[in-house]
């Protein structure tokens, strides 16, 4: 029986080597020839085709035959990271089914044309295989093609989908990240493919065509449906709702508009739905309730409002299934209790940035499969405790942030999960820092940033050294000093605990840490040295008591792009060693006690957007250096000894600056003319200088002064925001760029100063006229030339400023009437034109509810409400106006006449009545008694203040003591 059994598995065994040899045919030698020919024309860099010896290429790696024919119909190098280039020879390959060529670096050469010769091609993979150039249109002629995947980079190109059209048969198209921005026809081509059931456009800069431009919808078994991140700029196309066997649809950032639509329910067959990023309105609509094998639904960051409770519960019949719930950063009202818990199926749970409101319910904590819980910057409120997590073991992230929440637990609380990211910024947490946390082993990002917490932080927070990557404590009142060093942290990245009360000096950083913010404490010491040698993004150590010199290998930090070292007691020269392959883009070194002058090579900052070196002992002139920081948007260097001309290069070199200020300087000379080609200028301060000379006429030529808005778009400003990661969704910004500056008098902080447009020259010694350019400029906010020795008459065009909220034009020595288009500046609410010789009335339209007699004092000749002077019939047409009377010889002999009849009159009348006689001459003899007294009076006065060491006031001196009841202290006294 053994024996037998044994010839039976023998005769089965050469039956099947025969059946094998039969069917493994060796491949034919002109194709072995061309793919050797491939072979020494590419580089294998991991030496994936040390298999492509001997004579039978079939069992070459990546290569695959006809068992029948011998003939290659596959050749499936992807992964193989291939370099070099393609050669001709495997044009013989002629019955090729599968060619994949994925992932390797061809070096941006052009797809080989001779591609479309391979007739029965079944499946084509070029996916980011480096190619480049326009897809060549004998792609075309592949008829049996049913995979074609061409995604890449922007480096190819389509003029246009036609050759696509052609390609019937496809029923899988990915040309994502290709640039199709001139492909106008792609919706028309696409819907030539009957057979298509994957379609991916993605991230193809497609063009925002008519997308309800077809009539009738060819490709209905479309299956995948993803152009997500393309410009179409238009509402949902109609067509979509026909696609009744749509599984996945993705239009997230697609700039559509409008509401999503009932027809949305038709689509019942849909498992997930990315909508995200775009500008969508209105209500989650109530046919979603049929979407019941939805799992994954994607509607963030649009403009969705409406009551979330009322969907939520149209969803709830038929939408148990869901795992992926994300309406973040919408308009959503509405409260989460009753349907919240009733999702049992849900893994990611997404509600941020809405104005839900309400508790959060206990019940959540029956959501065993959650894993990503973020709820923030809504108006929850109430106390959330260990109920609310207690079956929550999967949980890796929980952000509570911006919420009325406050978290109590019990001291010895073990949370049932290990989260990677909490964040809990601005709910009540304090007053001591959570103790559960300990228990948090695999802990990357904490954020418990304005959560009330005082006192020490506990040891163990920097016990974290394998996992810990982000800590944000900021905004508390957390006490004590940091330890000497932190370097064990190797993780360490990012560490936030501005505003807070620390002490004692900084610490021994990680190698790792790349944003430092420890601003706004009481920390004391130099600045260590070693920071030099971290790779520190953002280094802000501002608001403290740190003191010495500025390390100097601080500027050989090339990859350092924030530097904040302002309001501190550092002192000595600023280091003159940055590089210009820097990527700088603050420096503030401001309210200091650096010295010197300011470095030369900071002009090698071709980066740099701001640079504040204001408050502090800087002397000498500006460095012509500095022209070559060609993107400077704001230069602040006011409160210092610097001096010389102001430079005209500014104009010339610095053409992106919007903030200018040199105030409380010593430059002299004039205003050079050149400052007119700023054209994103909008604050220019020059006060407190010894400039002299004219006001430019071309400062009216600066274009963001009279412009109605900003010569960006409001809501992507210029200057570059410097955010960081936080915890969730969130981000919080490392600097903001604000300016102390003098606005209506008082000295305020602005942190969008961008949105200022002020004009402050005062202070100097300027003279000439106000220039009638001046009105140009409509968009000013703020003027202010006082102190000055500026003449002339106010210019009529001032009155053209209608957005002036502030004017000053006091101590100056202008003239003639105050123009009535001042009445038609309906935003004015602070004038001073004190100290002038402004003659007249002053105009009854202006606002005298708002400018009291302090606006118009030291004007002798002005007259009118608010002034106690009342103004006589015509005076002001008399003082405006200087009178070019030309007389006749009749007009001289009138006035001779006339002169000559009233003397007789009095004549006659002395002569004929002696009562007349004798009051004329008792009038005439008082004269002299009364001048007589009032010298007397004088004398006695004078004798007075010369024992008390006084003077009286005078008119020449301008100036104000105890005694003088009119008027400001001058320009040239004290502000004490």
């Amino acid at each position: 029986m053994g024996l037998l059994l044994e010839k039976v598995l023998t005769a089965l065994a050469l039956w099947c080597l025969v059946i094998n040899t039969r069917e493994i045919a060796a491949c034919i030698a002109a194709e072995r020839d061309a793919l050797v020919a491939f072979n020494t024309s590419i580089t294998d860099p991991h030496g994936r085709l040390r298999s492509w010896q001997g004579k039978n290429c079939c069992n070459w790696s990546g290569v695959r035959c006809s068992k029948k024919t011998g003939h290659v119909t596959q050749l499936d190098l992807g992964e193989f990271a291939l370099q070099g280039e393609i050669n001709p020879s495997l044009a013989g390959l002629t019955n090729l089914v599968h060619l994949n060529l994925s992932r390797g670096d061809f070096g941006g050469v052009s797809i080989p044309g001779f591609i479309g010769s391979f007739k029965i091609l079944r499946y084509l993979d070029l996916s980011g295989a480096g190619f480049g150039g326009p897809i060549p249109p004998q792609l075309g002629n592949l008829s049996r093609l049913q995979y074609l995947d061409l995604s890449s980079s922007h480096l190819i190109t389509m003029d246009n989908f036609h050759w696509v059209s052609k390609l019937t048969s496809l029923r899988y198209l990915d040309l994502s990240w290709l640039y199709l921005a001139t492909s106008m026809d792609w919706l028309q081509a696409v819907n030539m493919l009957p057979s298509l059931q994957v379609l991916h456009l993605n991230d193809a800069s497609l063009p925002s065509t008519n997308l309800n431009s077809i009539p009738q919808v060819n490709f209905t078994i479309l299956k995948q449906l993803d152009l997500k991140s393309n410009n179409l700029n238009s509402s949902l196309p109609s067509w979509i709702w026909n696609l009744s066997s749509l599984s996945d649809l993705d239009l997230s950032s697609c700039g559509l508009t409008g509401e999503i639509p009932n027809e949305l329910g038709k689509l019942t067959s849909l498992k997930f739905v990315g909508l995200a990023d775009n500008k969508l309105e209105g209500a989650i609509p109530r046919s979603a309730s049929r979407l019941c094998n939805l799992a994954h639904l994607d509607l963030s960051r649009n403009f969705l409002s409406g009551d979330i409770t009322e969907a939520a519960k149209n969803m709830l019949p038929c939408m148990k299934r869901l795992q992926v719930l994300d309406l973040a950063g919408n308009n959503l009202t509405g409260y989460i209790s009753g349907w919240l818990e009733q999702m049992v199926c849900l893994q990611v749970l997404d509600l941020s940035k809405n104005s839900l409101s309400g508790v959060v319910p206990a019940s959540i904590g029956k959501l065993s499969s959650l894993t990503y819980v973020d709820i923030s910057f809504n108006s929850f409120e109430g106390t959330l405790s260990e109920l609310h997590f207690v079956n929550l073991s999967r949980l890796d992230t929980l952000v509570l942030s911006s919420n009325s929440l406050k978290l109590v637990m019990n001291h010895n609380w073990a949370p049932p999960f290990q989260l990677g990211e909490v964040g809990m910024h601005a709910c009540l947490v304090g007053p001591r820092f959570p103790s559960w946390l300990q228990s948090q082993t695999r802990i990357e990002k904490i954020d418990v940033g304005s959560a009330g917490i005082s006192g020490a932080l506990p040891g163990w927070i920097w016990n974290f050294s394998s996992s810990l990557t982000s800590l944000n404590v900021s905004t508390n009142n957390i006490t004590g000093k940091l330890p000497a060093s932190l370097d064990h942290l190797k993780m360490l990245t990012t560490l936030n605990m501005r505003y807070n009360q620390l002490e004692g000096s900084i610490p021994y950083l990680p190698i790792g840490i790349q944003v430092l913010d420890l601003s706004h404490n009481y920390l004391s010491g130099s600045v260590p040295q070693s920071i030099g040698d971290r790779e520190l993004y953002y280094l802000l150590l501002s608001h403290n008591f740190l003191s010495g010199m500025i390390p100097t290998n601080l500027c050989e930090m090339v990859s350092m792009e924030v530097i904040d070292l302002s309001n501190n007691n550092l002192s000595g020269e600023l280091p003159n060693c940055w590089h210009k392959n820097s990527d700088l883009y603050i420096i503030d070194f401001s309210s200091n006690n650096f010295w010197g002058k300011i470095p030369s090579t900071i002009g090698s900052l071709s980066s740099l957007v701001t640079l504040h070196l204001s408050k502090n002992n800087l002397s000498g002139i500006l460095p012509t250096s500095l022209q070559s920081c060609n993107r400077l948007m704001s230069l602040d260097l006011g409160e210092n000894n610097l001096s010389g001309n102001i430079p005209k290069w500014i104009g010339d070199g610095l053409q992106t600056l919007v903030f200018l200020s040199l105030s409380s300087n010593r430059f002299s000379g004039e205003i050079p003319e050149e400052l007119s080609q700023l054209h994103a200028l909008q604050y220019l301060d020059f006060s407190n200088n010894k400039l002299s000379g004219p006001v430019p006429h071309l400062l009216g030529n600066l274009t963001a002064m009279h412009l109605g808005s900003p010569v960006w778009d409001l809501e992507a400003p210029p200057f570059r925001e410097f955010m960081v990661y936080g915890v969730g969704g969130a981000y919080f910004s490392v600097y903001t760029d604000t300016l102390e500056v003098t606005w209506k008098g008082q000295m305020l902080i602005f942190r969008k100063y961008y949105l200022l447009k002020s004009i402050d020259l005062s202070a100097n010694q300027l003279t000439g006229e106000i220039p009638s350019e001046i009105g140009f400029l409509s968009a000013l906010y703020s003027l202010n030339m006082s102190r000055n020795h500026i003449g002339g008459s106010i210019p009529d065009e001032i009155g053209n400023l209608s957005n002036l909220e502030s004017l000053d034009l006091s101590w100056n020595e202008l003239s003639g009437l105050i123009p009535q288009s001042f009445a038609s500046l309906p935003y004015l609410s602070i004038m001073n034109l004190s100290y002038n010789d402004l003659s007249g009335k002053i105009p009854s339209r202006i606002q005298h509810e708002t400018f009291g007699e302090n606006s118009y004092l030291g004007n002798v000749n002005l007259c009118g409400n608010p002034l106690s002077r009342i103004c006589l019939p015509n005076s002001s047409k008399h003082r405006h106006h200087k009178l070019n009377l030309h007389f006749d010889i009749v007009t001289y002999l009138c006035m001779l006449l006339g002169f000559a009849s009233g003397f007789t009159i009095v004549l006659i009348i002395f002569i004929s009545s002696a009562a007349a006689r004798k009051a004329y001459f008792e009038f005439t003899d008082n004269i002299p008694n009364k001048l007589q007294t009032k010298v007397g009076l004088k004398l006695h006065l004078n004798r007075a203040l010369a024992a008390r060491n006084l003077s009286m006031p005078t008119k020449s001196q301008n100036s104000l003591t105890c005694y003088h009841f009119e008027g400001p202290p001058t320009p040239w006294q004290s502000s004490t």
